[in-house]
């Protein structure tokens, strides 16, 4: 596939997924809705704000980039970085705990295990993973 259609394609997802989230973040934790209600929602806000799923996926993307591929640990930085100028985008108790975890010296790819040793079973890495 072509470069720029494929650098069209992912940028398509990314503002999708921004758009998606930013629509639906109102609606969070509900189980019913009537489409009239996200219409009238959708329709009453002069400005769409994203959600820290929104905001972890540009972090993805921007690590993806600086490093043209996958580095663990500039990512779990750059998720640390985008928290701290951020905080605001309505993160779970679990991620500012893992990001503390690593800015007080935690290993990156260790760090979830402290609060998760089980592991996760969220679905936060689904939200995120649209780059």
């Amino acid at each position: 596939m072509d470069k720029e259609v494929l650098l069209t394609k992912f940028r398509g997802s990314m503002v999708g997924t921004a758009v998606g989230d930013a629509l639906g973040a109102s609606f969070e934790g509900q189980w019913k809705l009537r489409e009239e209600e996200v219409r009238a929602s959708a329709g009453q806000r002069k400005v769409l704000k994203y959600t820290d799923d929104t905001h972890m996926m540009i972090g993805v993307a921007e690590s993806l980039i600086e490093n043209k591929g996958f580095a663990g640990k500039h990512m779990a930085h750059r998720f640390i970085d985008n928290f701290y100028k951020e905080p605001f985008r309505g993160y779970g108790p679990g991620p500012p705990r893992i990001f503390w975890l690593i800015t007080a010296g935690e290993a990156w790819d260790k760090a979830s295990e402290k609060l998760y040793p089980g592991g996760s079973y969220g679905n936060g890495a689904a939200m995120r993973i649209a780059p």
